[in-house]
């Protein structure tokens, strides 16, 4: 397997569509197919000429159909190491804006289907939930990703262009902000670990509320158990997950973020009060790779920990640097519904994003006329 880096870099879709051209047979819709590509949450997929991938919860594909009233995604397993079924990708999808449906990966499965007697069916697919215990770094394809081969559609039917949010937002965080526990009741508890990933909704995750409400694109960084200085399953420190998707596959096209985020919010120290250094080295080498005038925002995390270490490591960056486009956001003492004492409910990060709304507002202005970042 040859992985593409960069599979929103033209050089790259142009390479990969004469792949597709080549192969594509009736009722097939390859993932090299451009409109597929065009639709990837940026930031967070592998894309080959055979397969896409994500591991991080919320991750997200967008794909517009015309002349079919079937749409069956084609997965691949092979790959998954766990053992343990309730551990599996968990997806997400709706259909032409309707309810949100879900299915859980298992070892035999192939396909999904997805739409059935919808004409020109518009998907919304998202990962739902995967377990933070299985290795979600090292290689090409991460051991518990999810990993999509293609489409099948009915004959004659072709993609077409969808409506995305032109504006980029790069959320990097914990398990807080990759939704662990949203799908839970309030006081209901952790399942058991190896139920873990049914307790996700990465799409409940305050992150990306805000950055639906003022108009972006989300992609994200966000794993259980991590920290600024790394995490559980072997995950790096920021300073290498800013630059890697994997231990293989780079993010970075000329030494830049591509595509380059218009707005970054890094809200991490949940999983203990980070060292100076590992937020100080993050920060310098998130800014060398993003355009000058694209804002960074560190939030203090949600339940205040490691507010006076982050605090006073912010400090030392901003005077350093004199990074006029770095923030850091504290919403103070925040209460909201929780599963077991600290990962929010839905509605906990519905709280958390109300509460934090006001000062994002403060920082980037009205809702309305963005403009893009030159």
């Amino acid at each position: 397997m040859h992985p593409i880096s960069h599979p929103w870099h033209p050089a790259s879709v142009i390479a990969l569509f004469s792949l597709a051209t080549a192969r594509l047979t009736a009722g097939t819709i390859p993932v090299t197919d451009a409109q597929v590509l065009r639709g990837l949450s940026p930031c967070n997929w592998v894309a080959t000429a055979d397969a896409i991938s994500a591991t991080a919860n919320g991750a997200s594909l967008t794909v517009a159909f015309k002349g079919t009233r079937q749409v069956s995604l084609k997965v691949a397993t092979s790959h998954l190491s766990t053992r343990v079924a309730t551990r599996y990708p968990i997806i997400a999808w709706s259909v032409n804006g309707g309810p949100a449906q879900f299915h859980q990966l298992s070892a035999d499965a192939d396909s999904v289907a997805l739409a059935v007697d919808t004409v020109d069916p518009k998907i919304e697919l998202y990962l739902k939930g995967t377990s933070p215990f299985e290795n979600r770094y090292e290689g090409d394809v991460p051991a518990n990703s999810l990993k999509i081969t293609g489409f099948t559609i009915a004959d004659g039917g072709a993609t077409v262009p969808a409506e995305l949010p032109e504006k980029i937002w790069l959320t990097m965080g914990d398990s807080i902000l990759s939704g662990d526990g949203a799908a839970y009741a309030a006081g209901q508890g952790r399942p058991p670990d190896d139920a873990w990933a049914a307790s996700e909704d990465g799409r409940a995750s305050y992150g990306y509320l805000l950055a639906q409400h003022f108009g972006y694109r989300e992609g994200r960084i966000a794993y259980g158990g991590y920290n600024w200085g790394g995490g559980m399953a072997g995950l790096p420190a920021l300073t290498t997950l800013i630059d890697q998707k994997t231990s293989t596959i780079s993010r970075l096209s000329h030494d830049a973020l591509e595509p380059a985020p218009e707005v970054v919010l890094i809200n991490l120290g949940e999983n203990g009060a980070p060292q100076t250094g590992s937020v100080t080295d993050a920060l310098t080498q998130l800014r060398h790779r993003l355009r000058p005038a694209a804002r960074i925002i560190v939030m203090v995390p949600v339940s205040g920990r490691g507010r006076a270490e982050i605090t006073q490591a912010f400090k030392d960056y901003q005077q350093s640097s004199g990074d006029k486009n770095a923030s850091l956001v504290d919403a103070g003492s925040l209460n909201f519904a929780t599963c077991d004492g600290q990962h929010p409910t839905a509605a906990g990060h519905q709280a958390i994003f109300q509460a934090a709304l006001p000062a994002f507002e403060a920082l980037l202005g009205p809702v309305a006329n963005h403009p893009p970042v030159k």
